[in-house]
């Protein structure tokens, strides 16, 4: 079974893929890890991100591999790990150059769709899962909240870099990037006709998310079994 997961911004969508994927003894594709570790390839080999001509004929040929190990996910690129690079918190214009790079992301949904099938059973998150990489996946759920309240999640973070920021201003920049997301030329988010929708705006965090997700999938999968919560590296979801 692939289970595809997207959603908006903050909207949780990342930390309940993971924890979902535990909890079903499922394979966790972490296809943002991936995007980032094409950005700290073209860091590593000197490829302009912003030159998508340039990184378009020297992406052809990648392969990308993700390894859980104890620190978390890793992501591999022709073999070579490229993690650190690629959780750089400078990297961020980058990662938006690959994602908007139609070449890159016909590479990438490429090897998402052999990295979810050589796997069996897999939980993949990101925009346009259900609508492009796996448009066949036999779930599909669509996560989302109320603007303020993914607002009130990224303010601590964006406080950090920018300590006088507002929680008026963070919405605004959160409403910005949702118009962003559903407007990019190529890999749009999408919501999809046949997508479960999964509201986080009142869950206290990921596993209320994971709860919602699993009554779903009961009707599909049989009963599910209990399970703790695990350690998390953080992510942007």
């Amino acid at each position: 079974m692939i289970i595809a997961i997207d959603g908006t911004v903050a909207s949780g969508k990342s930390s309940a893929a993971r924890l979902l994927a535990h909890k079903l003894g499922y394979a966790y594709i972490n296809t943002g890890l991936m995007y980032r570790g094409v950005a700290a390839w073209a860091r590593r080999n000197g490829i302009p991100t912003a030159d998508h001509t340039a990184l378009a004929a020297r992406i052809g040929g990648l392969r990308i591999d993700l390894r859980d190990l104890p620190d978390g996910q890793h992501v591999y690129v022709n073999g070579e790990d490229v993690t650190h690079d690629a959780l750089a918190p400078d990297i961020g214009s980058d990662v938006s150059n690959v994602a908007d790079n139609a070449a890159v992301r016909a590479v990438l949904v490429r090897e998402q769709r052999r990295l979810g099938l050589a796997a069996g059973n897999a939980v993949l998150d990101g925009r346009d899962i259900g609508s492009v990489v796996f448009p066949d996946a036999e779930v599909k759920f669509f996560v989302n909240a109320d603007v303020e309240e993914r607002a009130r999640r990224r303010l601590a973070d964006d406080r950090a870099r920018t300590p006088d920021i507002t929680l008026a201003e963070v919405a605004d920049a959160v409403r910005a990037r949702d118009a962003r997301d559903r407007a990019r030329p190529v890999g749009a988010l999408m919501r999809m006709p046949d997508a479960i929708d999964i509201d986080t705006t009142h869950n206290a965090g990921p596993w209320d998310t994971v709860a919602q997700m699993c009554a779903h999938l009961e009707h599909k999968i049989g009963p599910i079994r209990p399970i703790g919560p695990i350690s998390q590296n953080k992510t942007n979801a």
